[in-house]
């Protein structure tokens, strides 16, 4: 591997292309993108670097086709990150109510939640082999059809195993969204795609922040009943100790006993999935339209010959230490999304058992959250211009950790000014860990193609199945406080992970380099060696 593999070129940039440009675009695309060194390509390199400053994006959409079909091929797929973000949001709030339409337990229910993320492991798997196999508008259209008419069907069953059924069918194409976002966004920019890769996730975001908002006013409302019964009692010690403060009862005396009774009302969240249904079907429109204009087309020798410089560039790295950073990788992608989904998820059920807060200050908490996360985002598109994303990935793990351990405080104290800001703070924390570690793994491990993409989102969704399973448990049976207790310490292994995955990267590259370099020397030697002979 080379000494620094952020400042090279990059050579993998390929797969799909045939898919998403004319003839004459592919050739101007692989040229300028995918790193062949034709002489045309290097000119007009040359010529971007200095008007890159000069030239406003809405005048290179204009003049740029190349640019304006990457362009708009991002915008579509922010649309469908918007809706995955609309589904994902809608879980924690509309959790309890999902509860009471199968009628199950904590325990019993945190299986929709894993059935949502065991399908999302396998879907993350099925498409991203298929990235690379088929077309992929076809495959998001699909997929982008699949989690929104699975996911509104979902909220309509009332038998737990169809419910358990239809969001596993919702999760696998969900996950098919996400590795196929990602991994064409990593594919058709290049080192360009920072910003891109930010503003997809940012867009996931919004759908975040706004999707409690439109669940709220469809949830179950919590109704009370006042119930008096006449009853006569007899006793021998005089008054009845009652649990509730009621007129004390003489003997056979006649008392009007009154009792609340609280209960939830009728739910109509199936509602709030129902305009999730009908933005994700029309998100899925443009790829039905662009994949109909474009179809599929044969590679060009172009790109075959861009995809062998990909393969030799991943050979620099030996087999033995690619898959051993693959599996750190993944197991920091494991750990993330654990505490990212977890804590979106399970935030209203911990304010309604533990804060005793109401629905609606619940979903607030979850749409401040959401809100947070989504700023964070927004900024990560201008600060991954200015930092380096090792330093934005230590920062921000830094910062969780800090944000949970004070919330946990917080929750412990039941001091709601505490919770309310490092709810909001652990938010902005995990903002931009999930895509940036997808810009550092490009830029300076290996190249992200639909396989690797899909080992992620693999490791991802493992972790979101996972938590679930035993924090329903936990939090049912010990204490709600599981909840933070355990997102805290999940959170200090993220940020020990990185550093370790960090440090591994680091020594490969400087044994890699140090290799071709001895190797560089060698040759050196054996041309003088010639040329005296």
């Amino acid at each position: 591997m080379p000494g620094n593999l952020s400042d090279e070129k990059p050579e993998h940039r390929v797969t799909g292309c045939s898919e998403l440009c004319s003839d004459h675009e592919k050739t101007s695309f692989l040229n300028n993108v995918d790193g062949v060194e034709t002489t045309e390509a290097k000119h007009d390199k040359d010529d971007s670097v200095t008007t890159k400053d000069q030239t406003r994006v809405i005048q290179r959409i204009k003049r740029d086709a190349v640019y304006r079909s990457k362009f708009l091929l991002s915008v579509w797929i922010c649309i469908s990150f918007i809706v995955l973000g609309l589904f994902a949001g809608q879980t924690g709030p509309a959790f309890p109510d999902l509860r009471l339409i199968v009628n199950k337990d904590l325990a019993t229910s945190s299986w929709l939640l894993t059935a949502g993320t065991t399908g999302y492991l396998a879907g993350s798997l099925i498409f991203g082999i298929l990235y690379d196999k088929f077309n992929r508008l076809l495959l998001l259209f699909l997929v982008i059809m699949g989690t929104s008419l699975a996911g509104g069907i979902a909220p309509w069953c009332s038998q737990f195993p169809l419910m358990v059924t239809m969001r596993a069918i919702a999760g696998a194409c969900a996950g098919g969204l996400d590795t196929g976002g990602n991994s064409v966004i990593a594919a058709i920019w290049g080192v360009e795609g920072r910003p891109y890769m930010q503003a997809v996730h940012f867009s996931f975001a919004i759908g975040g922040i706004v999707s409690p908002l439109i669940t709220e006013p469809f949830l179950a409302p919590k109704e009370t009943e006042m119930s008096d019964k006449n009853q006569t009692q007899t006793t021998s010690a005089g008054n009845i100790s009652l649990t509730s403060v009621l007129p004390s009862c003489s003997n056979s005396t006649n008392c009007t006993i009154t009792t609340e009774l609280e209960y939830w009302g009728e739910t109509k969240v199936q509602y709030a999935y129902l305009i999730s249904t009908i933005v994700g079907l029309l998100s899925a429109i443009p790829f039905l339209v662009s994949y109909l204009k474009r179809n599929s087309e044969p590679r060009t020798k172009e790109q075959q010959q861009t995809n062998e410089a990909s393969r030799r560039k991943s050979a620099r790295l030996s087999k033995f230490k690619k898959i051993g950073v693959i599996i750190l990788l993944i197991l920091l992608f494991h750990l993330y999304c654990a505490v990212e989904d977890t804590f979106a998820s399970y935030l209203m059920t911990f304010s309604l058992l533990h804060l005793n807060w109401t629905k609606l200050k619940g979903s607030l908490a979850t749409a401040v959250y959401w809100a947070s996360f989504g700023f964070g985002r927004f900024l990560g598109i201008f600060i991954i211009h200015l930092m380096h994303p090792t330093k934005m990935l230590f920062l921000y793990c830094s910062f969780m950790v800090i944000s949970l351990a004070s919330f946990t405080v917080g929750s412990v104290f039941l001091f709601d000014p505490v919770i309310w800001v490092f709810s909001s703070l652990s938010g902005f924390s995990m903002s931009i860990i999930f895509p940036t570690i997808f810009t550092w793994t490009e830029e300076n491990v290996i190249p992200v193609s639909g396989k690797i993409a899909s080992l992620f989102l693999i490791g991802a969704s493992s972790g979101t199945m996972l938590n679930p399973l035993y924090l329903g448990y936990l939090m049912e049976n010990k204490s709600p406080l599981w909840f933070p207790y355990l997102l805290v310490g999940q959170s200090m292994l993220c940020l020990l992970i990185f550093v370790f995955v960090f440090i591994c990267s680091k020594m490969c590259i400087l044994h890699e380099s140090g290799t071709e370099l001895e190797t560089y020397s060698m040759g050196k030697e054996e041309e003088q060696e010639n040329l005296k002979v």
